[in-house]
């Protein structure tokens, strides 16, 4: 559903150069109650055949390596709907969807599992990660980040969070999905010790933080 803003507190648009906010949530998360009109995603998805109603997006270091397509590929990164690794939405209840949600499996540093906490979800039997762009970091429980960044090491904790050493390198993978269509996916090491989050000397702004407050396990930017 498209509407004009007339006001805007706290969001700091005009100072970032951006007009406003693509929300492509559920319905049942839309600030605009559906007796108003359908959602913005459902508009976008209704031309479309079923096998082509998705939406992909590549956030960039820069304004000109992202992309945001729908129900089309972008050939930079994929030819084929067959390459597709097809996972079912994690429910907030049955046939309900708030989030893009998927349950994840396991956590891996350099190829060596990593043990997470139990899930915060009631009723799931592994934590669960909403997928978020317009969150920058990879956010998690407290006990499990400080655990994360014990074991990464070349890190120490301040009063704003995590900091890793610049040139610290590793290889941090995720495996998302449930059953067949559970994969490792891995996360871009520029994206661990983030530059752009600010800089003390050697010490750069770690790409996973800590958040107790959000209702679900883990909320995952969008990977670069």
């Amino acid at each position: 559903m498209n509407s004009l803003a007339n006001e805007t507190n706290g969001l700091g648009l005009a100072g970032t150069g951006n007009s406003g906010i693509l929300g492509l949530s559920f319905p049942v998360e839309a600030s605009i109650p559906d007796t108003s009109g359908t959602t913005l995603l459902e508009n976008l998805f209704s031309p479309f055949n079923e096998s082509n109603r998705y939406f992909a997006i590549k956030l960039g270091r820069d304004q000109d390596s992202s992309s945001f397509s729908i129900g089309e590929l972008d050939t930079a990164f994929a030819n084929s709907t067959a390459d597709f690794t097809y996972t079912p939405v994690y429910p907030a209840a049955p046939s309900i969807y708030d989030y893009w949600k998927m349950p994840l499996q396991s956590l891996t540093i350099n190829s060596t599992s990593f043990h997470l906490s139990d899930s915060r979800v009631k009723g799931s039997s592994t934590p669960i990660a909403v997928f978020d762009t317009g969150t920058t970091l990879i956010l998690g429980p407290a006990d499990d980040v400080d655990r994360f960044w014990d074991s990464v090491g070349g890190s120490r904790k301040t009063d704003n969070g995590w900091q890793v050493r610049c040139d610290r390198a590793m290889v941090l993978g995720f495996v998302l999905g449930a059953g067949d269509s559970a994969r490792e996916y891995f996360v871009d090491p520029a994206d661990l010790s983030w530059i752009e989050g600010g800089r003390q000397g050697d010490w750069c702004m770690g790409g996973v933080q800590a958040n107790d407050d959000v209702r679900v396990a883990r909320i995952f930017a969008t990977p670069t």
